[in-house]
This record gives structure tokens, sequence and C-alpha cells, in this order.
């Protein structure tokens, strides 16, 4: 996964804090995932909560903030040492490990009964890695254990075409599938699939993706000109604006355990 991330590096920290309007900083945002997996902690008392792919630990941090049992482990798993050196809090262990590769036993949790929890990770691995890593996670887990992650996903193949089609022009690796296609990835990868409901959509300025992957004026007006002319979408997926363009990514959370 390490190749991926390539030039978002330098956006990590607090400036990843503040871009898409704060979306992956906001509390009242992440509610919508949080709330789902307090509800799986409640029924299910885990001894660990491993969030793979956590970048700087907002998720745990929540987690922790709200309160946990005694002597239950946080363990955030990135492969970026950056994001991790901000992730570091007190309560949490932090483990620099690609989630494509990582193993049971090199976190300490054989024994253990394990929630697994993700927020927009998947899309780094692209069409064809979807399905590998999936089936690499399904093979970490054990009977009676979940995974809950928070994936950009669509119900109209359209739509996922027009996102993929953007970030293709961006120069990018990463890809959006329909919420069937995920849905049936998924399952050939060994999981059940309990419950899938949505997540706020997030807002994606031009600008924001000119910082994030080093567009230039001409990167923009080349997307925001194909898009507008090869694709009929609504406006709540792409929209033109006088300097640039306005797209949309729709998420959902999967709740899903070893089939």
């Amino acid at each position: 996964m390490e190749h991926s991330i390539g030039p978002e590096e330098a956006c990590f920290g607090e400036r990843w804090a503040k871009m898409h309007g704060g979306y992956f900083s906001d509390p009242a945002v992440a509610e919508s995932l949080l709330s789902k997996v307090r509800e799986l902690i409640a029924q299910t008392d885990p001894d660990a909560i491993v969030d793979l792919g956590c970048g700087t630990g907002f998720l745990l941090s929540r987690i922790l903030a709200g309160g946990i049992r005694e002597g239950m482990r946080l363990i955030n798993l990135d492969c970026s040492e950056s994001q991790l050196a901000i992730a570091i809090r007190r309560g949490i262990t932090c483990i620099s490990q690609s989630l494509d590769s990582f193993l049971r036993r090199d976190l300490d949790l054989d024994g253990s009964r394990c929630l697994h929890i993700m927020r927009s990770v998947l899309h780094y691995f692209g069409r064809d890695g979807l399905t590998p890593v999936l089936e690499h996670i399904r093979t970490q887990m054990r009977p009676g254990e979940y995974f809950i992650h928070q994936t950009a996903s669509f119900y109209d193949q359209r739509h996922a075409d027009c996102l993929n089609a953007i970030y293709g022009m961006m120069r990018t690796d990463k890809w959006y599938p329909t919420v069937d296609s995920l849905r049936r990835s998924l399952q050939d990868s060994g999981f059940d699939v309990l419950d899938i409901s949505p997540a706020p959509t997030l807002t994606l300025s031009s600008d924001d993706l000119s910082s994030r992957y080093g567009l230039s004026a001409a990167d923009v007006e080349r997307i925001r000109e194909r898009i507008s002319r090869d694709f009929t979408v609504p406006g709540s997926v792409f929209r033109e604006e006088d300097d640039g363009f306005c797209a949309h990514l729709d998420y959902h959370i999967y709740t899903c355990a070893p089939g």
C-alpha cells in the first residue's frame, strides 16, 4: 500500500485535518461509523480494537475519549511512519505495517478477540487489489470477530464510473466500486455482509484535490471539460464551477463477519 500514498504524504497532519472541509477530523461526521462501532463493542466486548489504515488515529482517539473497559487494547495500524507519529497517544499502540501484509501474531493478538475497523482505505488498493486485500484481512480474523468499515461506494454504476474517471485523470490508482460489487467482493473474500448503511457524503473541491494531488490549472480544466462532455450525472456527483469543479464521494458502512 505504501506506493499508493505518494504525494499525499505531504497532506497529513494539520493540513489533513482541515482538508475537505475537515471531514476526517469532524466528530459529527464520524458519528455514523463510531455509533456502530460502539454498538459492536457493547455486544461483543472485544479484547482489542484494531484500526486498519488508521492514518493519524482519529477514530481510536474518539473511542478512547468515550471510555473503554480496562484491559481493552487499542491498536493503530498504518504503513506511514509520519502519520503514526501524529497518532501516538497514551493508551493507543501504534504499529507500522501495511494492510495487505500485516499478521495477527505480529500484533500480539493470538488468543484475543478482536474488532477490526477501517475508514476510507480500500480505494487505495485499486480495482485489482481490492479482493486480495479483503482476502488477507479475512485470513487474519477468527470466528466470532467483526470487521466494520466505511468505504466510498455508489449505488449507481454511472456515478462510480464518473469518480473513477476523475481519479484516473489525477494520475492515481485509486478506484471506487458500486455497493453491489463491493458486497460481492466481500462475500467472495469469505465475509458475511450483515448490514450496509449510509455515511455522510464527502465533498471534493478542485482546490483541495489540486493541493492533495499536485494538479495544475490545466489539469483541473481538462478534468472539468472531459467529465462534463462524457458523463451525464446529477449535480450531487459532479458540478462545474467558475474556477474548477466539485465532485462528491458517497460513503457506506459495511458490517461484516467471517463466513
